[in-house]
């Protein structure tokens, strides 16, 4: 799954956040999309230690994105971009919807699924719960959603 949402962005810098006796803990990522377009990104020591090292800054590439949905919604405009925040890891996107994703434990399938999304820059892999299930979302159709993006994967 994770060759599916590789999208090519510079790395620009990173922003420290929460530490504790001279470690980082977590971090901001500045990155530059392929349009030009920067964000932050959340590097939060999801493998146990952050993704992003100092060495990258500057250099084109390959990561994947997760993101922490606050809203969602299914729309009929056809359209894709990102709108980020550029204070904080926040994307405010627009979509087309590539893959469903349904967990494989039945349990697990009544609460949430994925969805991979393409912005047009690149795609995001996001958790749709079940309170977004009246939807019916499907592939092909067109979200409009925001929320916290993580770096989950970079090489």
């Amino acid at each position: 799954m994770k060759r599916k949402l590789k999208s090519h962005v510079r790395i620009l810098a990173v922003k420290p956040r929460a530490g504790y006796m001279d470690t980082v803990y977590t971090q901001f990522v500045l990155v530059e999309l392929g349009n030009g377009q920067r964000a932050y990104v959340f590097d939060g020591a999801f493998e146990g230690y952050m993704l992003c090292t100092p060495e990258m800054i500057g250099k084109t590439k390959k990561i994947v994105l997760v993101m922490l949905v606050n809203y969602l919604a299914k729309v009929e405009v056809r359209a894709v971009s990102i709108s980020p925040d550029p204070s904080r890891p926040s994307l405010d996107t627009d979509g087309c919807i590539d893959e469903i994703i349904i967990p494989d434990d039945p349990s697990d399938a009544e609460r949430w699924h994925d969805a991979i999304v393409d912005f047009g820059v690149g795609k995001v892999l996001i958790e749709i719960d079940k309170k977004y299930f009246p939807l019916q979302l499907k592939e092909g159709d067109y979200v409009h959603f925001n929320g916290r993006v993580d770096l989950r994967g970079i090489e």
